[in-house]
């Protein structure tokens, strides 16, 4: 799961516990008195409509406060089925209480005639309970057998071998469904015969490596074991590595050995990181961007069918070979994924490289060629229109690619690469649309686009998303710099 998959869901869940709230007290609130369901609206007349709409807003504030400050929105990743019991217990009670203010500020007729509220909101704190902890549970047990499984992995490089980042890697590897895997530790030598022999990962290279194992390894974030003080030199070095990637990186411990509980706690009631660097996107614009790609991209799936179907009929007719060419292109964190597109060149095309590859008429690794003998006729046509990119909508469904975003690279480009700064690229989704392809495409030169890219990332926001959309279509019909 990407860090924008997982603030989706973070983001979307207040909304889901407070419409699960309002279920649990209408259900208690039938329960008590004894009502029909659509009785229960005739019992709440009042003669004061808008007190009533506020202080229904206030209790949902209210709930959301409640809920909150019992951790129900952050990452439960690290903590025991015991300490979220605990939570839901103590959510529960306290969104029970406010319920009982509510009904007695609105001022109920059954309420007051009929059943105490301490009812009401007895039978309200079970059932909020019961359906918390039910939906947390399973939502627990089904994420845990997912990441047991080699799914939604965060990939993490270790700086150091000493006692701390042993400790801290044994308690990764004694809980696999935390979903973190450890690509190795960077140091110059083996500090601690406990790590060395602890077989938890292997000694991937030097601290004047880390540079280069960024370039080959997925990797999401950076832990930092070394102490501070002794290695400042060495940890700034890798901090600039690391931005020019776009990879968080964090310290283990302390800066001068404060009290704990000023760090960010990254292991129940063990280690806990600061973070000296990390340039994650605004949480909600990242939502309504996911939100966007799954909805939009559907839509055209559905709308677009017909189109699909007459397309592949067309590829059929006019070459041999299959309707889809796939290829794996680098993604997000570095991590490789199957493209999928309408062919357009002859079944052998990737074959035949090698024969055109000396008339590349762009700059730096990527490979583009204007009159390329290998594109079909169909093909052609194809690519002036853009029409072989709807296929990668099911690559947006899935979550492998977004709307907008820096163009996927094949992994014969990503390995010509020759400056760190142009990998920063990957530190976010790959889309079928970018401000290269309304500026251009293939007519501006390597580095520009690179610069593109960088421009993208830096400035990014929903309406520049959107302004990218609407400026694709009348680039697409100009085919302007289409190859």
């Amino acid at each position: 799961m990407t860090p924008s998959n997982r603030t989706t869901i973070l983001k979307l869940a207040p909304i889901g516990d407070i419409g699960l709230l309002f279920c649990c007290l209408g259900l208690s609130y039938v329960t008590a008195v004894h009502q029909r369901v659509f009785d229960v609206f005739n019992s709440l007349e009042t003669h004061y409509p808008i007190q009533v709409f506020v202080a229904t807003l206030a209790l949902a504030g209210g709930w959301h406060v409640a809920l909150r400050s019992n951790g129900f929105y952050r990452s439960r990743r690290l903590n025991g089925s015991l300490r979220e019991i605990l939570d839901v217990c103590t959510a529960s009670s306290l969104c029970a209480l406010l319920s009982c203010v509510w009904l007695w500020l609105i001022g109920s007729r059954s309420i007051r005639s009929s059943v105490d509220m301490a009812v009401v909101a007895a039978l309200f704190g079970i059932m909020s309970f019961a359906a918390f902890l039910t939906t947390r549970l399973v939502a627990r047990a089904t994420m845990q057998a997912f990441r047991a499984r080699g799914h939604n992995r965060r990939h993490v490089l270790i700086v150091g071998t000493n006692r701390r980042a042993n400790s801290f890697v044994l308690e990764l590897a004694s809980h696999p469904e935390w979903g973190y895997c450890v690509q190795g530790f960077v140091d110059d030598q083996w500090w601690s015969k406990q790590t060395a022999d602890s077989q938890l990962g292997a000694l991937v290279g030097g601290l004047d490596s880390v540079p280069e194992l960024l370039r080959t390894l997925p990797v999401d974030e950076v832990i930092v074991a070394l102490p501070l003080a002794s290695f400042y030199q060495q940890i700034a070095s890798i901090i600039s590595s690391c931005r020019d990637h776009g990879i968080a990186v964090r310290f283990l411990g302390t800066f001068f050995d404060q009290d704990e509980s000023k760090r960010t706690a990254f292991l129940r009631g063990t280690i806990g990181t600061i973070t000296l660097h990390d340039e994650s996107w605004n949480a909600w614009a990242f939502m309504i961007k996911r939100a966007t790609d799954v909805i939009v991209s559907m839509l055209l799936l559905v709308g677009l069918a017909p189109l699909f179907l007459l397309i592949a009929l067309l590829i059929k007719l006019t070459s041999s070979g299959p309707v889809f060419f796939k290829q794996v292109r680098m993604g997000y964190g570095k991590r490789p994924f199957e493209i999928l597109k309408f062919r357009t060149m002859v079944q052998d095309a990737e074959r035949l490289m090698s024969q055109v590859e000396h008339l590349n008429e762009t700059q730096g690794p990527t490979f583009k060629l204007k009159n390329d003998p290998r594109i079909t006729p169909a093909g052609r046509f194809l690519r002036k229109t853009s029409l072989d990119e709807i296929p990668q909508l099911l690559n947006v469904l899935v979550g492998d690619m977004s709307l907008v975003g820096p163009r996927p690279l094949p992994l014969r480009d990503y390995e010509g690469f020759s400056q760190d700064w142009h990998r920063r690229r990957f530190s976010v989704k790959p889309g079928i649309t970018c401000l290269w392809q309304i500026m251009g495409r293939s007519s501006i030169g390597f580095d520009e686009w690179m610069a593109l890219d960088m421009r993208y990332i830096d400035q990014w926001s929903v309406w520049l998303d959107i302004k990218i959309l609407f400026q694709t279509i009348p680039a697409v019909f100009r085919g302007s710099g289409a190859v």
